[in-house]
C-alpha cells in the first residue's frame, strides 16, 4: 500500500513537467509561424525583380508546406484570422508585388514591344475564352455527378481568374508608357492609346469578364468555403476597374479633342473612338454591378440555407446588418426559452458557419473580423447557458428518482411482529 502511495505521488509531481514540452512546443510552433509569416511580408514588399518575386513565391509554398499538419492548432491560435487566411494573403501580396514590379520594370519598354505583348495576350484571352465556353456547356453535363461538379466548378473559377489577370495585364501593357503621370501625356500620345484600346477590344472583354462571373453566379451550386475567394476576386476585380475608369474618361476626351481640332474634312476617328469608349464605360459598370449584386445575393441566400434546411427558424436577411440582427434575435428568443438552441448552435454554428463560412464573413465588406468576432461572442454565451439548463436538467431528474424511491419505500406495509411461543 505504501508502495502504491509512493508512485502516484511521484506520477503527480511528474505530471507538470509531461505536460510543460507539448505547452512550449505549441507556444513554439505558434512563435515560428507568425515570425515567418511576417518575414516573408516583409520581403514581399521589398521585392525588386520579378526573379525574386518567384523564388519569394516557392518560399511561401515550403511555409505553407511546413506548417500544413498544425493547421487545426493553427486556426484556433489565430482566431479570428486562420491559416488558410494567412497563406492566401500571401499569395494576394504576391499577386500585387508582381503587377507592381511588373509595371516598374516595363516602364522603359518600347511602345511596339508593348503592341506585340497586347496581340500576344489577346490570343491568350481568346483561347480562355474558347475553354470558358466548353467549361459552361460541362457544368450543366455535372449535375448529377457531385465529385464532377465540383471539378468543373474549380476549372472554371480557376479559367476565370486567369482571364482577369491577363485581361489587365493587358491594360497594362496599354498604358504603361504613361501610367506614372497620364496627365502630362501628349494629346496624341492619349489618342494612341484610346485608339489600341478600341482596337484590342478590351472594354467589351472587360464588360464579359463581368458578365461571365455572374452567370457562374448563377449556373453553380457553390458551398460556404468557396465564397471567400469569389469575395476576394471580385474586390480586386472592381479596384482596378475604378482605377481604369478614371483614365479612360481622360483618353476618350483626349481623342475628342483631337477630332473637334482636325481641320475639316479630315477626320481623325477620335471623336467615334471617345464615344465608343465612353458607351462600354458604361456598359462595364452596368456589368459590374450587376456582378456584385448576384455575388451578395448567392452569398445570403445560401447561408440563409444553412439555418432553414436544419429547421432553424432565423428571420429573413439578406445583408450583413440584417445577418447579425437575425442571429441574434434569434439568441435572445432561445434565452427567453422560446426555441430549443441546440441544432443552431451544434449542428448549424459550429459545425457549418464557423467551418466553412468565417473566412468569407470576416472579409471586410461583409461583417468583417470584429463583427463576426462579436457575433460569435453572443452565440458562445447561448451555448454556456444551454448547457447550464441540461446540469439543471439533470439535477431535477436525480432528484425526482430519489423523491419517487423515498415514497415507495415510506408506502411499503412494514410487517406484524409475531407473538413469542410460550408467553400465552
Amino acid at each position: 500500500m505504501r508502495t502504491a502511495i509512493s508512485v502516484i505521488f511521484l506520477l503527480a509531481l511528474l505530471a507538470p513537467s509531461a505536460q510543460a514540452p507539448a505547452q512550449q512546443s505549441d507556444f513554439n510552433i505558434q512563435q515560428s509561424f507568425e515570425q515567418r509569416y511576417n518575414d516573408l511580408r516583409v520581403k514581399i514588399d521589398s521585392a525588386g525583380t520579378l526573379a525574386e518575386l518567384d523564388s519569394l513565391s516557392r518560399n511561401v509554398d515550403a511555409f505553407a508546406q511546413k506548417f500544413q499538419d498544425h493547421r487545426e492548432f493553427l486556426d484556433k491560435a489565430l482566431y479570428p484570422d486562420t491559416y488558410d487566411g494567412r497563406i492566401s494573403n500571401l499569395h494576394h501580396l504576391l499577386g500585387v508585388a508582381h503587377d507592381r514590379t511588373s509595371t516598374i520594370q516595363a516602364q522603359g519598354v518600347r511602345i511596339d514591344e508593348l503592341q506585340r505583348s497586347v496581340a500576344e495576350l489577346s490570343v491568350r484571352l481568346d483561347t480562355l475564352t474558347a475553354e470558358r465556353a466548353r467549361l459552361f456547356d460541362q457544368l450543366q453535363a455535372s449535375q448529377r455527378s457531385e465529385s464532377a461538379l465540383r471539378e468543373t466548378v474549380r476549372r472554371l473559377a480557376s479559367n476565370l481568374q486567369a482571364h482577369d489577370r491577363l485581361l489587365f495585364s493587358m491594360l497594362d501593357s496599354l498604358f504603361v508608357p504613361y501610367d506614372r503621370n497620364l496627365q502630362q501625356a501628349s494629346e496624341v500620345e492619349k489618342e494612341n492609346v484610346a485608339g489600341s484600346l478600341e482596337k484590342a477590344n478590351v472594354l467589351k472583354r472587360i464588360r464579359d469578364v463581368a458578365n461571365d462571373n455572374e452567370r457562374f453566379l448563377e449556373a453553380t451550386q457553390l458551398q460556404g468555403k468557396d465564397y471567400a475567394n469569389l469575395i476576394d476576386q471580385y474586390q480586386q476585380f472592381d479596384s482596378r476597374w475604378k482605377g481604369l475608369s478614371g483614365k479612360l474618361q481622360d483618353v476618350a476626351s483626349a481623342a475628342e479633342r483631337r477630332a473637334a481640332a482636325a481641320p475639316r474634312g479630315k477626320a481623325t476617328g477620335g471623336s467615334k473612338t471617345a464615344a465608343a469608349i465612353m458607351t462600354d464605360r458604361a456598359q462595364v459598370d452596368s456589368a459590374v454591378t450587376a456582378w456584385n449584386t448576384k455575388l451578395q445575393a448567392s452569398f445570403w441566400s445560401a447561408l440563409e440555407k444553412e439555418f432553414t434546411s436544419q429547421g432553424v427558424a432565423v428571420n429573413h436577411f439578406v445583408d450583413a446588418p440584417s445577418f447579425d440582427a437575425s442571429i441574434r434575435a434569434y439568441v435572445a428568443q432561445a434565452k427567453e426559452g422560446k426555441v430549443d438552441p441546440s441544432v443552431f448552435v451544434d449542428k448549424v454554428w459550429k459545425e457549418r458557419i464557423d467551418k466553412d463560412w468565417r473566412e468569407a464573413l470576416t472579409k471586410e465588406t461583409m461583417l468583417g473580423k470584429t463583427g463576426y468576432a462579436s457575433l460569435d461572442m453572443v452565440v458562445s454565451e447561448l451555448s454556456e447557458k444551454k448547457i447550464d439548463f441540461k446540469l439543471i436538467l439533470y439535477i431535477v431528474i436525480v432528484a425526482a428518482i430519489a423523491v419517487a424511491a423515498w415514497w415507495f419505500i415510506s408506502r411499503k406495509p412494514k410487517k406484524k411482529p409475531e407473538p413469542e411461543v410460550g408467553n400465552e
